[in-house]
């Protein structure tokens, strides 16, 4: 008794079991379960068999009863059929290696057609392919001089049933006592600038210029055409007017051939007349009158060179055959 009366009197114990003393009281636990108790108590009376649990407590706290437990019927489950290990079966053509290798290795039979040796080519032979080289080049650039001497392509009025009437004196072909004409074009229609007399501007635009020649009636052999027309004119008509125009300049009773050849005609001496003759030209005309001039010496010098060649014993001749 001393020694525990001293103990409660030293002040060093004073703090003792402070920190259980201070701590809540925990909460009651619930009843334990007694079910197992004559097992543990007396274990040898306990049969082999163990006794099925008729209550407990689960780890996260809930409690259970055996009344509560419902048997669930075991469900067996199909196991799937085990995999064949076996390779299936193939049945493959037999194949001779050999056979194929050799038959890889022999070469492409290729049956081209017997191919006869040309013959040497003579010298007459060689010749006469140059000259019909030379020919056929000489023919297509004469086409294409004429396509661009010739004037613009006109629709065809006959197939749009717009023709006018032809005049009975108007030939289709030459005849001995006919008049003869030609028309050409000799520049485009153009755009003028020019003041009114209050000093405003204008515009005035003119649609394309032709030449208009006119020959009396050549000899009874041919319509050989002489170098200097009897009539000349600068004309805005067009094409399918031109032919009246030349037809209202001769009696009533004449008849006119026009011309279609414009390599038989000299278009830049009839230009040139007019433009040194015609004073009533106006600018713009005289300068398409030049230009026109111009360019039918070019092409004038060009056919000169390409038509004729020097001649072996001194002089000119025709080039073309």
């Amino acid at each position: 008794m001393s020694d525990k009366k001293s103990d409660r009197d030293d002040p060093t114990r004073a703090l003792d079991d402070f920190v259980r003393r201070m701590r809540p009281a925990a909460p009651a636990e619930d009843a334990p379960d007694l079910s197992d108790l004559v097992a543990r108590l007396r274990p040898e009376h306990v049969s082999d068999t163990p006794s099925r649990p008729k209550g407990g407590r689960l780890r996260n706290g809930q409690t259970w009863d055996v009344n509560d437990v419902e048997d669930v019927p075991l469900v067996e489950r199909p196991r799937p059929e085990a995999r064949r290990s076996e390779a299936p079966e193939l049945n493959l053509p037999t194949v001779d290696l050999h056979a194929e290798q050799l038959q890889a290795a022999q070469a492409p039979e290729v049956d081209l057609p017997s191919v006869a040796a040309p013959l040497p080519a003579s010298d007459e032979d060689i010749a006469a392919a140059v000259w019909q080289a030379r020919e056929l080049a000489a023919s297509q650039q004469r086409v294409e001089q004429a396509e661009q001497s010739a004037p613009p392509w006109q629709p065809d009025l006959t197939a749009l049933q717009l023709r006018r009437a032809v005049d009975p004196r108007l030939l289709g072909a030459w005849q001995p006592g006919a008049w003869i004409g030609a028309v050409r074009q000799v520049f485009e229609g153009t755009t003028e600038f020019l003041n009114m007399p209050d000093g405003s501007p204008t515009v005035q635009t003119w649609p394309p210029h032709r030449l208009l020649l006119l020959w009396p009636p050549q000899g009874l052999g041919s319509a050989l055409l002489g170098r200097w027309p009897q009539q000349l004119r600068l004309s805005a008509l067009p094409q399918d007017q031109a032919a009246d125009a030349l037809l209202a300049e001769l009696a009533p009773d004449a008849k006119l051939w026009l011309h279609g050849n414009v390599l038989d005609i000299d278009w830049a001496l009839a230009a040139e007349i007019l433009l040194h003759h015609e004073a009533g030209l106006r600018p713009f005309q005289a300068e398409g009158l030049r230009a026109f001039i111009a360019a039918e010496r070019d092409a004038s010098y060009s056919r000169l060179n390409q038509a004729y060649q020097p001649a072996a014993g001194g002089g000119a001749e025709l080039a073309e055959r």
